[in-house]
């Protein structure tokens, strides 16, 4: 089989399959976009779940502009606020503690 009429033979069997498809029909047309609207439905829904969930943690950048400390020092008040935090039974994560914590825990601060 020659390369000429490798290229035939796919352009064919490409086009049984568009047709069998109803690809550029109405319908399909039509199917696509919903799908396409959901995937955009989707990444908007877990974009606005990640900022919602990144509120409510406040890292170590953050705590040394409010603080006016180093990053390095920072982290030693995160770390300390997680110990407090693992003392009573909560759940931590390293290097960010819980805003509303932190706002409690550092008079006169407000995130």
């Amino acid at each position: 089989m020659s390369q000429e009429e490798f290229k035939a033979m796919m352009d064919e069997l490409v086009a049984q399959e568009e047709e069998r498809l109803g690809v550029g029909s109405e319908d399909f047309q039509r199917r696509h976009r919903e799908i396409m609207e959901l995937i955009g439905e989707a990444e908007r829904y877990q974009k606005e779940r990640r900022k919602k969930l990144e509120r409510q943690f406040i890292g170590a950048k953050e705590v040394a502009e409010i603080l006016g400390v180093s990053e390095g020092k920072a982290y030693a008040v995160i770390r300390g606020l997680n110990q407090e935090l693992k003392e009573k039974g909560y759940i931590t994560v390293q290097g960010k503690v819980s805003r509303v914590f932190f706002q409690e825990r550092c008079y006169g601060v407000e995130v």
